[in-house]
């Protein structure tokens, strides 16, 4: 016999703990596997709703943007308490859909504005006690600037960005360094899904955007670094071409 969600019956909910957050406790019985109903139990439930986490990515340049601040969850767990995570933050306003609150958590604890954003994978962090739901996204993103500290006074935020290469970030999950769990989820499907996005972001050496980037970056040389560089280009051709980039500013 097969349990679904129209085997649970609610006989009691009431509010616990109503402070910063709030929490619920809850009354019910629900289906067995081997048929018919459970005994009532009592289960208090951490009420959060929905979220979104949200990763910026810079293909030109192929760093992420990770910040810090701290967690009081994990200083209890006896964690790093200010650790690496992503941005991140609560559905809290009407009709505000999960892009406007990954665009909003980015400018307020970032400074970041977002670009394209790819849909991750939805999680639920905890739900054997909270009712939270984690909405992720992966944003492009020029981190070209990106630094400093930031955050709402009014919500006592001090938040310090990061930045750092793609594959480091990955690196630091694999080792454990990063243990956030929206970073832990986000970085594991960026890991799986970062060719993608970089070559539909135009950012990789083989796009047509990433060869105009090169071009860009050589124009913006002086010749003799332009010819240093495309040196290292040429060196099938020989010196003597007259068609070779290298020989243009001679």
């Amino acid at each position: 016999m097969g349990v679904d969600d129209e085997d649970v019956v609610v006989t009691g909910r009431t509010v616990a703990y109503d402070g910063f957050f709030k929490i619920t406790k809850w009354t019910l019985r629900h289906g067995l596997f081997g048929g018919g109903m459970g005994p009532e139990i009592t289960r208090e439930v951490f009420e959060r709703g929905d979220s979104v986490a949200v990763l910026p990515y810079d293909p030109v340049t192929d760093r992420v943007l990770l910040i810090r601040q701290f967690l009081p969850g994990a200083h209890a767990a006896g964690r790093p308490a200010i650790a690496l995570q992503v941005v991140a933050g609560m559905v809290d306003k009407a009709n505000e859909t999960f892009e406007d609150v990954a665009r909003r958590e980015a400018l307020e604890e970032a400074g970041t504005e977002l670009g394209e954003l790819v849909a991750g994978p939805p999680f639920l962090p905890s739900p054997g006690g909270s009712s939270e739901r984690i909405v992720t996204f992966c944003a492009r993103a020029d981190l070209s600037g990106a630094g400093g500290v930031h955050g709402l006074a009014s919500e006592h935020e001090d938040i310090r960005v990061e930045t750092m290469a793609a594959d480091e970030a990955v690196a630091r999950l694999d080792d454990g360094t990063v243990e956030a769990g929206p970073a832990v989820v986000l970085l594991s499907w960026f890991a799986r899904n970062k060719d993608r996005l970089r070559a539909g972001w135009g950012g990789g050496p083989d796009t047509p955007d990433g060869i105009g980037q090169a071009v860009a970056a050589l124009q913006a040389l002086s010749p003799d670094e332009r010819r240093e560089v495309m040196t290292e280009f040429c060196e099938g051709c020989g010196s003597d071409n007259p068609g070779c980039n290298c020989r243009r500013d001679e």
